[in-house]
């Protein structure tokens, strides 16, 4: 959308693994339990008063989707979405610096191949694909849930990497809930968020709001600085967010419908990049969002059927010291879609979705508003012709304005190898694609309209094994293994008149695994509770067009061949602590890999106490973000913080409804 967004696609990375030898050590001594992933049965799990509940589907799903622990969600509710996602889970994160601009990746491509979504409805920006998780709140969400690959083509369009699925749920019968954190913290960083949550038997409402401030003019370590290596502090970088949120679910017997609203408002000043001395523009940005989605779900005997609209407006403004480079951008979009479920058999259903999307961009660097309209139809068949035996088949067609898109397929199995489905294998093939940004087709100069669609091919195979104690202690292992191949990779490159065009010019293989390994236990008042996430993904470019391209062979760039994180937490009565660690190893920043920077590992702590009264609770709690004070970059010559302090206070209100007054 603004002309800085084009520093999104940079290069990545290998190294040591510091934290490889941590997992063999977890996996060896410590059967850990992610509680991230869904569990095989139906169940119901009360976390410090978030709820969670877990479905079958989602594990016997053929293709990995992981949904983030509750409990960490409640722990980060002060924080952005990237930094939750840094730490918990398996996506790498890339930042300009501390509230910069950050997207997510998904098993070595972009963040433009990472797919957004916000209870059923696309959030990436029309005209450069990305989403800025740090403009998304923690607390807009109480549920985040992941897929990774392009396997699951529910949606109305394709991705590569992966998606991530912000999602409000409803509680009924959980009576009135309120709760309200206040913050504040190292280089006047402030932050305050609450959330009402009135639950009747049919009717559940959700209304939350945030306000955050910060004057973000942290120290750095300049090692390029002209008289050696020197403290610094960093100007131009202040940062304030506001918005809100609101849900309302209503149910009968055979029907819910739910209405979401989402605004936001975030200002902040941009730094500009550290190299001999630190450079400032006087940048600044302003991001202004405002989102809707009404949702209808009907079941009723054999059939299920599912409508769902929405839509967003995005207004971005852009400054600049130079007058010319500003930039006025706004972008708009609306879906509707539809779908119908049939349960032919006892184990046998279809399923039938279509649907339309509309895009709408305007910047000063187009000729012009730019449209795009999208036309989805899909189908879907699911059967279990033996007990533990899972099978799914799907299939998509995409009718896009301008473009010709390829049939889209997925098709998957999964076995519960042991009757209690403690181990459960599957396994997964698809061919999906990626439609170009409206920045690829239209920015001027060097948009290309005769771009074509990215697609890729590939799979997964993964182990997965999970148990439950009489205790209620839960432990489980997860093992998978992907590879891809991606062709009509879209680059920017210098054309012949020296200008930069979007071209289709690479092909990409992709191989990889993942691990997820965790455990929850309890001993005698102390709750334990573990995480551990790896990820090895080599993305090397197979071939390219371009010309004296030294880039075959290597691997793309801003994409860490390994990236770990580890969350343990231990809860008493009243007692709280934890550490979070959060390890990438090297990325390269040049595409024949030639410079790189070199690994990094965020390691934050904290400690709190809880207390309750009747219905009235607090929590105060002290966090140390970057414990040993490292200097660290996750984009070349951005820094991150050294080591900071925050200190926070809760205050919770909860009137639980008797059994009797409440249904299930």
């Amino acid at each position: 959308m603004i002309k800085r967004l084009s520093a999104y696609i940079i290069p990545a990375s290998l190294r040591r693994l510091p934290l490889s030898a941590v997992a063999a050590m977890l996996l060896v001594l410590v059967p850990f339990t992610v509680g991230a992933q869904d569990i095989f049965s139906e169940d119901t799990v009360n976390i410090n008063a978030v709820t969670v509940t877990a479905r079958a589907a989602a594990r016997v799903t053929p293709y990995t989707v992981v949904e983030i622990d509750p409990d960490l969600i409640s722990r980060r509710k002060g924080d952005d979405m990237a930094t939750l996602l840094q730490s918990s889970s398996l996506l790498y994160v890339k930042r300009y610096g501390n509230h910069g601009l950050a997207s997510v990746s998904v098993r070595g491509l972009s963040g433009s191949h990472t797919l957004v979504t916000w209870n059923g409805m696309p959030v990436n920006a029309p005209g450069n694909g990305y989403s800025d998780f740090t403009v998304i709140p923690v607390v807009a969400a109480s549920s985040v849930q992941i897929t990774s690959g392009g396997s699951d083509l529910n949606d109305l369009s394709g991705y590569l990497g992966g998606k991530v699925e912000l999602s409000s749920k409803p509680l009924f019968g959980s009576g009135t809930e309120a709760s309200m954190s206040l913050s504040a913290g190292s280089y006047g960083d402030y932050g305050s968020s609450a959330v009402l949550t009135p639950g009747g038997t049919n009717l559940s409402v959700r209304a939350g709001g945030w306000a955050n401030k910060s004057r973000n003019d942290f120290l750095f370590i300049n090692r390029d600085a002209p008289g050696g290596e020197a403290l610094m502090r960093r100007t131009n970088a202040a940062f304030s967010s506001g918005g809100f949120t609101g849900d309302i679910f209503y149910r009968t017997d055979y029907s819910r419908i739910s209405m979401h609203v989402w605004f936001s408002d975030t200002e902040r000043e941009l730094p500009g990049p550290v190299t001999t001395v630190q450079q400032d523009f006087n940048e600044r940005q302003t991001d202004r969002s405002f989102r809707g989605v009404v949702n209808y779900s009907l079941e009723h005997g054999r059939l299920t059927a599912d409508v769902t609209a929405g839509g967003q407006c995005e207004f971005n403004r852009y400054y600049h010291m130079v007058t010319s480079y500003n930039g006025d951008n706004s972008s708009s979009s609306a879906i509707i879609r539809a779908k119908v479920a049939l349960r032919v058999t006892q184990n046998t259903s279809l399923e039938f979705r279509a649907g339309d999307s509309y895009e709408k961009a305007v910047t000063l660097s187009y000729d012009g508003a730019e449209i795009r309209n999208l036309i989805s139809f899909s189908v879907a068949g699911r059967s279990n012709p033996l007990p533990r035996l899972n099978l799914l088949l799907q299939a998509r067609q995409t009718a896009v304005t301008g473009m010709k898109v390829s049939p889209e397929f997925t098709a998957g199995a999964s076995w519960l190898m042991t009757p209690g489905g403690e181990h459960l294998l599957k396994a997964s093939l698809s061919r999906n694609s990626r439609l170009p940004c409206l920045n690829d087709l239209y920015w001027i100069p060097g948009g290309n309209p005769d771009l074509v669609p990215e697609n890729a091919a590939g799979g997964e195979v993964s182990w997965s094994f999970l148990r439950v104690w009489p205790s209620g202690s839960r432990g489980n292992f997860d093992l998978t293994l992907h590879g891809s191949h991606v062709n009509n990779l879209i680059q920017w490159v210098p054309g012949q008149s020296g200008l930069w065009q979007a071209e289709n010019v690479r092909d990409v293989n992709i191989a990889g695994a993942e691990a997820r390994v965790g455990r929850d236990l309890s001993i005698r008042n102390w709750i334990l509770r573990g995480v551990f996430n790896y990820s090895f993904a080599r993305s090397v470019v197979a071939a390219t067009e371009v010309a004296n391209d030294r880039s075959p062979g290597r691997q793309l760039i801003y994409a860490p061949l390994h990236h770990a994180n580890l969350n343990l937490g231990a809860t008493g009565k009243w007692f709280r602590t934890g550490l979070t660690a959060a390890w990438e190893s090297r990325r390269y920043t040049t595409s024949d890999n030639s410079e790189w920077l070199p690994g990094s590992l965020m390691t934050d702590a904290f400690a709190g106490a809880d207390f309750r009264t009747g219905a009235a609770g607090w929590r105060a709690e002290i966090a140390v973000n970057n414990l040993p004070g490292l200097a660290t970059e996750s984009v070349r010559n951005y820094p991150m913080p050294l080591r900071t302090f925050k200190i926070k206070l809760t205050l919770t209100w909860s009137e639980k409804k008797k059994k009797d007054e409440t249904r299930d």
